[in-house]
């Protein structure tokens, strides 16, 4: 088996001689009786070894040798990193419900594969990036996530890896696991519903993609009438955007509502509190609070408690029990 160490002289020709023609991963992504369909190697000094071999079966043993020699990461060829990402999207549930995995690695393995999604779906340079394959990988990651959501440490662990990045997609997962965790504070019963609400909230902002981009790069109380007008028109073009996508009912409210405001302030129709459906009034507010806490070109990220402070002084503009439910969401992940 190439795996021993007495195979190690044999091997280390074979491998990668630098490490920038590699990529690291976690060895608990090693899932037993699983095969991938990519080379690992291990770090031995200064040279690489192959550690398992391409289509090799994954066992118990292979995380419990790594584990007693204390091996933190093993790497795959940068050529192989996206057949990585692959195998861990494809078994990503069973990752995700793994708990001798530690949170931080798991946490880390639905970042990589949501970002991956995300970054597809917002693609300017793909032909109708969102697609309806496309939305059903989606759709399956946050099926399996749902569980995982439920956890304050989780969240807390999560928000590490969403605060950096300026795409669009990158406010989106940040805006789509705060919703996460209002909603389960809600009803997590339903599954389904659950599941539109969250891709709604990950989608809100993919109207933005038909807009130039300079209109988002500054402050919006400074923008022209013409700008302003093209700006606060992402939430219909979200819509036009996702029309040929099978959205449910729910996260076409998020993607249209999301900047609709309790006392009619809001856009594109100035919707009353009591018109606006829940979930896009979640959206809506996880969407504010996630914008202040990532810096913009007009301001540095506000702290969390700085964040809902401001919401806070938007008198009548967001509804005052989800806000409770959010600042309860984030005082037990500890995150204020």
């Amino acid at each position: 088996m190439p795996t021993k160490e007495s195979a190690a002289k044999d091997t280390a020709s074979k491998a990668p001689q630098s490490h920038g023609d590699l990529h690291p991963v976690y060895p608990s992504m090693l899932l037993p009786e699983r095969c991938g369909d990519f080379e690992l190697y291990l770090a031995q000094g200064e040279s690489m070894v192959l550690y398992a071999s391409r289509g090799e079966l994954f066992t118990p043993s292979h995380r419990e040798r790594l584990a007693e020699r204390g091996v933190e990461r093993l790497y795959v060829r940068a050529s192989e990193k996206e057949v990585f990402e692959r195998f861990v999207q494809d078994n990503l549930g069973d990752v995700l419900a793994d708990e001798t995995i530690p949170v931080e690695e798991r946490s880390s393995a639905w970042f990589d594969v949501t970002t991956s999604l995300a970054r597809e779906a917002f693609d300017r340079n793909l032909p109708k990036s969102l697609n309806n394959v496309r939305f059903s990988r989606i759709k399956k990651i946050l099926r399996e996530s749902l569980p995982f959501f439920g956890r304050p440490e989780v969240l807390k662990s999560l928000s590490q890896f969403v605060a950096e990045g300026r795409e669009f997609y990158h406010h989106g997962i940040g805006v789509m696991v705060l919703t996460a965790g209002v909603m389960n504070t809600i009803a997590n019963e339903d599954t389904e519903h659950l599941v539109g609400v969250c891709s709604g909230a990950l989608l809100h902002d993919v109207g933005k993609l038909t807009l130039p981009e300079h209109v988002f790069e500054s402050h919006p109380d400074k923008l022209s009438a013409g700008d302003r007008e093209l700006m606060q028109s992402h939430p219909v073009m979200g819509v036009s955007q996702c029309a040929s996508v099978q959205l449910p009912q729910e996260a076409l409210h998020c993607v249209l509502f999301h900047h609709e405001r309790e006392d009619g302030s809001g856009y594109p129709s100035q919707a009353p509190g009591d018109v606006i459906p829940l979930c896009a009034k979640v959206v809506g507010m996880c969407d504010e609070y996630e914008n202040l806490i990532r810096s913009k070109p007009w301001h540095e990220a506000f702290t969390p408690f700085e964040a809902l402070s401001r919401i806070k002084e938007k008198s009548g503009m967001y509804d005052r029990d989800l806000l409770k439910r959010l600042i309860l969401v984030l005082s037990r992940a500890e995150i204020m």
